[in-house]
C-alpha cells in the first residue's frame, strides 16, 4: 500500500496540553485531568475537552498510528479521533475501564454509544482508521495481525484525524504517538491480514 508519513508538526490542537514535545516523526504530551469527549448517552453530559492533534483528511482513506501510554485510571484513554464537529466524531484506541486496559471505540451522531474488548497486553498498540463511501472501519494490530473493531455507519464531507487522549477522572497520564500515515483506501478494507 502507497502510504504518506504525517509529520505531527503539521496538526492543528483541539484543546492543547499544557505540555507537549512535537516533532515530525514523534509527539508526547500529559494528558489534563477532567478532559473528555463524550455525547450524551448514558451520563447525560457532553464533553469536547479532550486533547486531540488535527489535520485535515480526504473523503475517502486508510490512517494508521503507534502509541502507548501507562493507562491505570479509570477513563484513561487514547488513540485516534476522527472529527467533523462536536455533535460528529470517532474515537477509538486503548481506555482503561473496569479495572482494565480495554480496546475501545466510541461513535458519535448526535449522541455517543460505547464498545469495548479486550486490549492484548502491549506497552504500544498499532490501530488503523479505514473509510470507505458508507463506513468507518476500525482495526488494532494484536499478536495474531489486525483484529476488527467496529464497522460503523458514519459518513461526512469533511473531518480532521488525528491522535487524542482524554483522562476525565485522573491525572498523570503521559502518552506517545509515533509513526502516523495515510494512504488508499485498501482493496479488501475489512479483512486486512492477507
Amino acid at each position: 500500500m502507497n502510504w504518506t508519513q504525517l509529520g505531527f508538526e503539521q496538526g492543528t490542537w483541539l484543546n492543547p496540553p499544557e505540555r507537549q514535545e512535537t516533532s515530525p516523526d514523534r509527539l508526547a504530551f500529559d494528558v489534563t485531568r477532567g478532559t473528555d469527549f463524550w455525547r450524551q448517552t448514558h451520563y447525560g453530559f457532553t464533553r469536547a475537552s479532550g486533547h486531540a492533534l488535527l489535520m485535515d483528511v480526504p473523503r475517502l482513506f486508510a490512517a494508521e498510528i503507534t502509541f502507548g501510554g501507562a493507562f491505570t485510571g479509570k477513563y484513561e484513554q487514547a488513540g485516534f479521533l476522527l472529527w467533523v464537529d462536536e455533535s460528529q466524531w470517532i474515537k477509538f484506541g486503548i481506555e482503561f475501564a473496569d479495572g482494565l486496559p480495554n480496546l475501545a471505540a466510541v461513535v458519535t451522531r448526535g449522541a455517543s454509544d460505547w464498545s469495548m474488548a479486550p486490549a492484548p497486553d502491549v506497552d504500544r498498540l498499532r490501530i488503523r482508521l479505514t473509510v470507505t463511501p458508507t463506513a468507518a472501519i476500525l482495526h488494532a494490530k494484536v499478536a495474531q495481525g489486525w483484529q476488527i473493531l467496529r464497522v460503523a455507519d458514519f459518513t461526512f464531507d469533511t473531518a480532521r484525524l488525528g491522535p487524542m487522549a482524554c483522562a476525565p477522572e485522573t491525572g498523570g497520564l503521559s502518552v506517545v504517538f509515533e509513526d502516523f500515515r495515510i494512504g488508499p483506501v485498501p482493496e479488501e478494507p475489512l479483512y486486512i491480514n492477507g
